[in-house]
């Protein structure tokens, strides 16, 4: 490359895409770099346009002539023979072409004649730029160096800067001859160069940036590539929207869609055109459903606007021959509910405000006349409208403006006169409780007004504003019109516009704030799409639809999906523009909020979920399609439990206010209500199907167990029966919230509380049959004593077998799965299901077979258990009848269900993070339901991969697995070690010695993980009883077996027999203690040991 050379009579022209000429910078900064020797040879010839757009920030044209001189010797000095290197940019339409100097001419001539006739500037005034003497540049250089860093440095450079630098660079030589810069010698010449634009932690930071290699000096090469690299990064991240897979989507309509719309319940898309087609797509835009609103009137004129409730999921229209009318578009059979008629003036723009108050909503509506019309609609209007009636009230204006409308009609209306002109748009903001509208007259171009009062603020815009948004970080309106100029606005100071963005060629028509990547979107007249940074105020990309439209060429509707991330325009078809997915990858969701349970349903093949927003929705198992979905099954409460009926064509839902309930999931109706004697919360609920009586079973936050018929003669029902084991002596019930519930055949039920505790009842009797506490229960803090889900391990196979004792298991939220053998009282086994340090257990499961166990994990890990072999009678060997197949990581939060489909062999898991996720018994990952690409089961080619956020944690998760791992072998091996020196020398102390020294020991232990406790208190400002020191925990109980618990048989104080105790067993409840913590003890030896 450094033998290329340029012919006189050639001329180079560097272009760059529309809209995007950063690309010239990279391209000339590449020819530069890669021809040091020719450097001091160029000379930069330039005219007053050129020297303003290289002074203006952001992305800018360079219109230019770069040529590199020679000096002939039978050639006068002052003469020069010209060959350039034109570096323009060609615009959309634009002449891009540069003329080339010829001859000789005046220095007059090259510098100011020679300008190369470029077209309109992209996004810049398209006006001539006055000649700038020095004094203004240095004065704006100042008032920009007053503003932020952005892009290191890069917004302040131009190509004269880097002339300069790329010249000082190879005329300095250091000592030892290298030529790189240090750090005080790269703060000289930057400072000088750019003219105190970089304060000097910038220039310090940026020669940090650049000086990749830590070698303390950075050379013309690091520093080239910093910037070519940085100005390419630039360029790829430029372009918002991914103009390639643009689609256009041909429909039903006939006419110009007037709103395009996204029903996020219903995961939908919804779309109105003039004259009165309503269609609703799939999420992939496939047509659903056609309904044609003139069926309901047939006198129904033009659909002026339209606005969809979501929270009601019904459907206003405004219409031309003064009507508004309300659908139910969403229900089996639409229809219309509502319509109100002889409107004053022609009505214009619609606009809907939920929640306004308590009792109803807002729809706002601005007309002809220059009135802002308010609809103040309850939400018994909606409900009593809703209902079956045939017959369809006619409301008028003058009906509804008399005072005691609210009370009769529960709606009430007023208008209030504001513009003198059309109302082009109106909308209520609740952030700033005031409605803004807006008109295409000078004098009150935007009104922000209060609804309660009358005063009212006004902006004077020429031609008026025809479109505006409020965006809420940073705060700020933003207005649009037929001056082609967006102005951004403070909404409590109006006086003047806080900023402006010019490059529109016609009228702006429509603006629209994405609120997460903090960019406007401005449509014009032109059929032109703007997409702005608002916080630097650049145009980022411009979209040009070229596809002419009918019955008119235009953009009548523009939608900014931010749930799927694209943008939808319509005219009289559906246009989509997906964004960039390396801008933002969004995750599929199953639910808006966190997912409470996930389960399968064998007899439909069908997956239902349930959400904390009250919402259940039913999946395709097959595809992952939504099939059914039904909201506010508990109103304003949150499902905390759910559970199928025996034959799994009901649906049972427990709430935060103890209401259960009974639902056909298949359409959502519901069949039963029971009701606790109080309000606390419902944590679990089951189907007990005990001989020919059938019970729904729930307990909760209250400490009872209470206990409904299942009687289909009554929709309202009380417990028949409340069990809390009150005034049973030793054998109490729960004295902390229930947290769990289970049944195993004929009659046991098992309950479990948050405090440790598992109580066996007979059902029957309702008498304790026992209650289980594992050992080391009162040396646990709170948190690790909560018992989170219990279930029988009931195996088919050996349910027949005359003395098979069912074994119960628990999960434990210190990562530990019990064993317990419910009919002698006792703990059997405990394995820790730790995969991760502090992580706890959250649910359980098993399969229809009962061979293997499913557990679910705080931290989102799932492990499967062959129990296959597990049995309590023998009583030996559990370790290997309990042996974990596989585990991994399906979700970075807690794990809130999990199941094993028979059928298809695969696992159902779901979460907090509103996912609910298929797997296959390998722990390969299937898909998400609500994921846009459906999935065919069997079909690995279908599977889409490992979600982003489970990957990222895993990676990091392994390398803190290797980090603890080694830290546990050295400790495991040092306590067990100490142990088997006390063991030893047990036979040479005396017993009384002996004990007291192993207590003194012990002591010692449980103040050091009370101290360890303590500080953990204090840095989580939790109270200090949780970890006091009570006689108690100062106390050595005896047991009678050193993992069992037997309360209905306790046992005698005997002598301890500390030497029986296994080394792993007392590491189990010592690893957790550092040693240092633990003070030295003079351990007894035996003659002849080297202990």
């Amino acid at each position: 490359m450094k033998d290329v050379f340029f012919p006189q009579s050639s001329s180079i022209i560097l272009s760059c895409p529309a809209g995007n000429c950063n690309s010239s910078l990279v391209q000339l900064w590449g020819l530069l770099r890669v021809l040091p020797e020719r450097a001091p040879r160029l000379r930069f010839e330039k005219s007053a346009r050129f020297d303003n757009f290289c002074h203006a920030p952001g992305p800018h044209m360079l219109p230019a002539i770069v040529q590199p001189t020679s000096t002939p010797k039978a050639s006068p000095p002052q003469e020069h023979s010209t060959a350039g290197i034109a570096i323009g940019s060609f615009g959309e339409g634009a002449n891009a072409s540069a003329p080339r100097a010829e001859g000789s001419g005046s220095s007059d001539q090259r510098s100011g004649a020679a300008t190369s006739d470029v077209g309109p500037a992209h996004d810049v005034n398209r006006a001539t730029l006055p000649l700038v003497s020095e004094a203004e540049k240095t004065k704006k250089k100042n008032a920009r160096a007053q503003n932020s860093f952005n892009s290191d440095g890069q917004q302040y450079m131009n190509i004269h800067h880097f002339e300069q630098l790329m010249v000082t660079f190879h005329q300095h030589k250091n000592e030892d001859g290298s030529s790189g810069f240090d750090i005080d010698k790269f703060r000289e010449v930057f400072g000088k160069v750019l003219g105190g634009n970089l304060s000097y932690d910038q220039m310090t930071m940026l020669f940090m940036k650049i000086d990749a290699n830590s070698d303390g000096t950075v050379d013309w090469d690091e520093f080239s590539t910093y910037m070519m690299m940085g100005q390419m990064e630039n360029h790829e991240t430029m372009n918002v929207i991914d103009e390639k897979i643009r689609k256009l989507i041909s429909g039903p309509h006939k006419d110009m869609i007037k709103r395009i719309d996204f029903i996020a319940k219903e995961r939908k898309y919804i779309t109105v055109s003039r004259e009165g087609t309503v269609c609703i797509w799939s999420l992939n835009l496939k047509l659903q459903r056609v309904i044609n609103t003139k069926e309901f009137s047939q006198s129904m004129s033009w659909v002026a606007d339209s606005v969809f409730m979501h929270d009601h999921g019904k459907l206003v229209i405004i219409t031309d021959d003064r009507e508004l009318c309300i659908f139910d578009v969403l229900s089996i059979k639409p229809r219309m509910i509502a319509r109100i008629s002889q409107l004053d003036n022609n009505p214009l723009c619609l606009a809907y405000s939920p929640h306004y108050d308590e009792e109803g909503d807002l729809i706002l509506f601005g007309d002809d006349g220059g009135y802002v019309n308010v609809l103040n609609i309850t939400r018994k209007f909606l409900f009593d409208s809703s209902s079956d009636s045939e017959a369809l009230e006619q409301l008028t204006p003058a009906k509804l403006l008399r005072k005691d409308s609210a009370r009769k009609n529960n709606i009430s209306f007023y208008r209030r006169k504001i513009h003198n002109e059309w109302v082009l748009k109106v909308q209520y903001y609740q952030e700033m409780n005031s409605f803004v509208s807006c008109a295409s007259e000078n004098t009150k171009s935007l009104v922000i007004g209060d609804l309660e009062r009358k005063t009212v603020r006004y902006i004077h815009v020429p031609k008026g504003i025809k479109c505006f948004d409020f965006c809420r970080r940073p705060s700020f309106l933003v207005t649009g019109g037929r001056d082609k100029i967006i102005r951004l606005w403070n909404p409590y100071v109006l006086s003047k516009p806080a900023g402006s963005l010019h490059g529109h060629n016609t009228g702006i028509v429509s603006l629209i704030v994405n609120h997460e990547e903090s960019h406007l979107i401005s449509l014009s007249e032109d059929k032109a799409i703007k997409i702005w940074n608002v916080r630097n105020l650049n145009c980022l990309q411009t979209l040009m639809d070229k596809i002419p439209h009918r019955p008119e060429n235009i953009i009548s509707a523009i939608f900014f999906d931010s749930v799927n991330r694209q943008l939808l325009t319509g005219s009289n078809k559906l246009e989509t523009w997906p964004l960039y997915k390396n801008l933002k990858h969004a995750i599929a969701r199953s639910h808006d909020a966190g997912v409470v349970s996930a389960m399968f349903n064998e007899n439909f093949h069908q997956v239902v979920s349930g959400c904390q927003n009250s919402n259940v929705s039913i999946w395709d198992l097959a595809s992952g399609d939504k099939i059914f979905q039904f909201f506010n099954a508990h109103g304003k409460f949150e499902i905390t439990s759910m559970c199928f009926d025996r034959t799994g064509r009901r649906l049972i839902t427990g709430s935060r206010d103890g209401i259960v309930k009974m639902w056909n999931f298949n359409n959502g109706q519901i069949l039963r209500k029971m009701i606790k004697d109080s309000t606390m919360e419902v944590t679990d609920v089951i189907y007990v199907e005990m001989g020919s009586n059938r019970f729904i079973v729930a307990v909760g936050w209250d400490r009872k167990i209470t206990i409904f018929v299942d009687d289909a003669s009554h929709f309202e029902t009380e417990p028949v029966r409340i069990m809390n084991g009150a005034g049973w002596g030793a054998h109490r019930g729960h004295e902390d919230d229930i947290s769990s519930v289970t049944f195993c055949p004929p009659n046991i039920l098992a309950t479990s509380s948050i405090d440790g505790v598992i109580v066996v009842w007979n059902l029957e009797s309702g008498y304790i049959k026992t209650v289980l506490r594992e050992p080391f229960l009162d040396l646990r803090s709170k948190e690790e004593k909560v018992v989170e889900k219990i279930l029988f391990l009931q195996n088919p196979d050996r349910m027949n077998q005359r003395w098979h004792k069912i074994p119960l298991i628990s999960c434990h939220a210190d990562g530990f799965l019990r064993f317990w053998d419910v009919y002698d009282g006792s703990m059997v086994f405990e394995l820790n299901c730790q995969v991760t340090e502090d992580e706890g257990l959250t649910t359980l499961a098993t399969n229809t077979e009962g061979n293997l166990l499913l557990v679910g994990g705080s931290k989102g890990h799932v492990r499967i258990f062959d129990v296959k072999n597990f049995v309590i009678d023998s009583r030996k060997d559990f370790e290997n009848q309990c042996t974990m197949k596989i585990y991994w990581r399906s979700h970075i939060q807690a794990v809130a269900s999990v199941n094993y489909v028979n059928t298809q062999d695969v696992v159902l898991t779901s979460a907090k993070d509103g996912t609910v996720r298929v797997w296959t018994v390998e722990g390969i990952h299937i898909g998400i339901f609500g994921q846009d690409v459906p999935w065919v089961i069997g079909d690995p080619s279908t599977y889409q991969p490992v979600p982003t956020d489970v990957r990222q944690e895993s990676v990091l998760e392994k390398q803190r697995n290797q980090i603890l791992s080694k830290h546990k072998e050295v400790l495991k091996k040092s306590v067990i070690e100490t142990w088997k020196g006390i063991s030893d020398g047990l036979g040479d102390e005396n017993e009384a010695d002996l004990s007291e020294k192993l207590l003194q020991m012990r002591q010692r232990a449980i103040q050091s993980h009370l101290l360890k406790k303590w500080r953990e208190h204090c840095h989580r400002k939790k109270t200090a009883e949780d970890w006091a020191l009570t006689s108690e925990l100062m106390t050595i109980r005896n047991q009678k077996r050193f993992f069992a618990y037997d309360a209905s048989k306790p046992s005698k104080p005997k002598r301890p027999q500390f030497v029986k105790a296994k080394h792993d067993a007392v590491f189990h409840m010592l690893h957790c203690y550092p040693l240092t913590d633990i003070p030295s003890l003079n351990v007894p030896k035996k003659k002849g040991t080297k202990y």
